[in-house]
């Protein structure tokens, strides 16, 4: 009897509690609806919503179920916040790291409790103690947003990337790199080189947050793809860099579908920092794509959101810089010392003061580990280099300072450059026929164009157009239309020699005396050498041998396909002008035989950072086109 009556009393008291629970949900349920918290923003960043694809409704970005706990929580506002306030009553463990749901989704925790004042009595808080040593381990006192500027060999980093790096307290310039750094980034593994571009365009990948040390992405994108990096303290308040760690905890191991263009690293940073501050308006800026440099550029113009900047040269940069500070006599010795330590040994070597001796020790050792570095995996031990560490005794031999070098970074701040796209419009001839443009561009930059925050002798041209009206066609015509054209014409030297290539996609003009406004479809590629001289204007001579593909109606057999040759010069008249003058001879093998000659002379005059006068005269096989027109950047 006695047992029986303790577990009645214990059945009435469960009961009862569970009474209290049900009808302080129901009170809670009901406080949140008159206050429409769903409908708040602050709700809305949390969950990442966005408005749908048809302008009704709501959509979050998040496409991993495990950041939602009611079933139509992805689309419903009103659902998941219900569906949440209930499952803090509740211990069954949730979210992609299995816990309660107070603790696995905290910020929208803390903020549900600031808004409809939870009594801790009705509805028990959790200890939370993993997110407590996870946050104790961060001990952020402030944060950094970094751009690493563009690397060329990998689509996904074409147009830069940005990363979030966490500093703790009591940092020293000397232990920065010991940070952690937020980095949002695709898993590609699964892909094949086939697939890759549709799948970064499509969605294909699986995006995901990690945190890890400073150091390791430093070793990434700066030592190893010699990607030039900034770094822009963030002037967040403690409650907002609170929030914005707070909702990290909720993101780890949470999946989002990657696209290239559009919801990938910089977009995802622009959510997080929404999180930390609902009052930025970030990410409804960008409506078809999101670049990194274009994130930069708006959150500079927010008023006090960006502190001190930073530049971290990379290594590359650090020893292209030293070298083009020597001499032609120390170059020489460089190169053979990086090879040979017993040259420091040499007439020439002994005859430097001891500074520059230490300068070339130096040069020769950081560029024998950077080009063993490239060449070794990320997780792969690197063999002994019994070269660098003969080079290492020569130099710690010597008790002084090398000669000072300036190192400045090839890509200046990107929120100096222009904006990303560009609308045109023009005048211009061909033939003798007058003609009317318009011309859009969808991204980034080309070679013509200022480098102000852009990576100097790179172009990368995404989605741009041109339509023409003849004077005696009386219709719009397609001139041109780029799908992708990128092109590297990095000077090269003796220390870390690089080829100059370039990739190109899309519809070229193929004028003839009946049809000035006929096109073809274009591929082409080539690989080749750049070179840079000094006088009388900053230029640099190319040439590239390739193949060229077309394809069209016009053409005999609808193809044809072969070698061919550019060479020309780019000619840095002043910061705000350039010229490129170029030919091209190609011969055809394959479809419909031939050779042909093209060559083109063009200039870009920047009146101001978002406005250029061009004019372009193009030779195409037997066909003059002269035009002149007006660049707007937006």
């Amino acid at each position: 009897m006695r047992l029986t009556g303790v577990l009645l009393l214990g059945s009435w008291l469960w009961s009862a509690d569970a009474r209290a629970d049900v009808a302080y949900l129901a009170e809670l349920l009901g406080r949140a609806d008159s206050a429409g918290l769903s409908a708040r923003r602050e709700w809305r960043t949390l969950l990442h919503y966005r408005p749908g694809i048809d302008g009704a409704g709501w959509a979050s970005d998040a496409d991993d179920p495990r950041f939602f706990l009611a079933p139509a929580g992805k689309t419903d506002p009103s659902a998941e916040l219900a569906a949440t306030l209930r499952a803090f009553f509740d211990a069954e463990p949730v979210g992609a790291d299995r816990q309660p749901a107070q603790c696995a989704f905290i910020a929208r925790y803390r903020w549900l409790q600031a808004e409809l004042n939870f009594d801790d009595r009705r509805l028990p808080p959790q200890n939370c103690e993993r997110f407590r040593h996870w946050f104790r381990e961060l001990n952020a006192e402030s944060a950094t947003l970094v751009f690493a500027s563009a690397y060329l060999n990998n689509p996904a980093s074409l147009f830069g990337h940005t990363l979030l790096r966490l500093d703790r307290r009591g940092q020293t310039e000397q232990t920065r790199l010991l940070a952690y750094a937020v980095n949002y980034a695709a898993d590609d593994s699964h892909s094949n080189v086939l697939m890759y571009a549709v799948d970064g365009i499509a969605g294909g990948f699986e995006g995901k947050y990690d945190i890890q040390p400073y150091y390791k992405l430093i070793r990434t994108y700066s030592d190893l793809e010699s990607r030039d990096i900034w770094e822009y303290r963030l002037n967040l308040s403690e409650l907002q860099l609170q929030r914005l760690l707070e909702h990290l905890w909720e993101l780890r191991g949470i999946r989002f579908d990657y696209y290239f263009f559009r919801e990938n690293c910089a977009w995802q940073l622009l959510a997080l920092l929404e999180a930390a501050d609902p009052d930025l308006r970030l990410s409804d800026r960008f409506t078809l794509w999101t670049l990194p440099a274009d994130t930069i550029r708006l959150l500079a113009r927010q008023p006090g959101l960006f502190g001190e900047a930073t530049a971290r040269p990379a290594l590359g940069t650090a020893i292209a810089r030293r070298y083009q500070a020597l001499t032609a006599g120390e170059r020489r010795l460089v190169r053979r010392l990086r090879r040979d330590p017993a040259v420091a040994t040499v007439p020439g070597f002994d005859r430097l003061a001891p500074e520059r001796q230490a300068l070339l020790l130096e040069l020769a050792l950081d560029e024998r580990q950077h080009r063993r570095a490239g060449k070794v995996g990320r997780d792969q031990k690197p063999v002994p280099d019994e070269v660098a560490h003969r080079l290492s005794i020569l130099r710690n031999r010597l008790p002084v300072t090398a000669a000072p070098v300036v190192i400045e970074p090839y890509a200046t701040r990107p929120e100096a450059g222009h904006a990303s796209r560009r609308f045109g419009v023009g005048v211009g001839q061909r033939d003798g026929v007058g003609f009317a443009e318009l011309n859009a561009r969808a991204s980034y930059h080309d070679l013509l164009e200022p480098d102000a925050g852009y990576t100097p002798d790179a172009q990368i041209e995404a989605l741009s157009i041109a339509v023409r009206r003849y004077e005696n066609g009386g219709r719009l015509a397609l001139d041109r239309l780029t799908l992708l054209d990128i092109t590297s014409l990095a000077p090269i030297n003796g220390l870390t020699p690089r080829p100059a290539w370039r990739i190109r996609a899309g519809w070229e003009p193929y004028p003839r005396p009946d049809c000035l406004d006929c096109t073809v479809f274009n591929l082409g590629g080539g690989l080749g050498v750049a070179a840079e001289a000094g006088w009388p204007w900053r230029t640099v001579w190319f040439a590239l041998p390739g193949l060229e593909f077309d394809y069209g109606d016009e053409l005999a057999g609808d193809y044809r396909a072969g070698p061919g040759l550019t060479a020309g010069t780019l000619l840095h008249m002043a910061a705000n002008w350039k010229i490129l003058a170029s030919a091209t001879w190609l011969d055809y093998r394959l479809g419909e035989t031939g050779t042909a000659t093209r060559a083109t002379l063009r200039q870009n005059f920047a009146l101001d950072r978002n406005l250029s006068l061009g004019m372009d005269w193009r030779y195409l096989e037997g066909t003059h086109d002269f035009g002149i027109g007006l660049r707007l950047y937006f």
